[in-house]
């Protein structure tokens, strides 16, 4: 009976290990990111544009609350950058086959943890896509931003084309 019970908690286990850890297994793509802007990373050659989220396109000029204009593409770009410096980068393409008009593969990257879409929203770097499934829906992410008046939020800004 014990040999049984033990067998039970080892097969346990193994099943919790797997299940634990299955989003890092099944990565599609996996390797260090480079920023394209702050809603587009590239790993190993290959473009993954961030669901659910749209992001100042890397030449956008915003207005401050005083009205002093700034780069607001770039620094959400090198934002992102600083944060991705140094980490692996999983991405898996939404719904396994998605491409956007570019052509770039339509993801959900996780560094370590993080979720990239979740943090370019919660840093207030991009705005939210409310078609978004709602598992991977960033509004509440992108309202605290807004009420913090973190990045674009802390001024105006024409919103981000694709």
């Amino acid at each position: 009976m014990f040999q049984l019970v033990k067998g039970s908690a080892v097969i346990g286990m193994v099943f919790f290990v797997l299940v634990s850890f299955w989003p890092a297994l099944d990565s599609e793509y996996k390797g260090p990111a480079r920023v394209i802007d702050a809603d587009t990373i590239e790993i190993d050659g290959k473009r993954h544009r961030l669901y659910g989220v749209d992001a100042m396109e890397i030449d956008q000029i915003c207005h401050s609350r005083d009205g002093a204009a700034w780069s607001c593409g770039r620094e959400a770009a090198a934002a992102l950058a600083k944060f991705l410096e140094g980490r692996t980068i999983n991405c898996d393409v939404w719904q396994k086959k998605t491409c956007d008009a570019y052509g770039r593969f339509i993801s959900i990257c996780y560094a370590g943890s993080d979720n990239l879409s979740a943090w370019v929203a919660n840093e207030g770097w991009a705005i939210a896509d409310r078609d978004a499934n709602r598992l991977y829906n960033y509004t509440s992410q992108e309202g605290m931003a807004k009420f913090l008046r973190k990045g674009i939020w802390n001024g105006t800004f024409d919103p981000p084309a694709e």
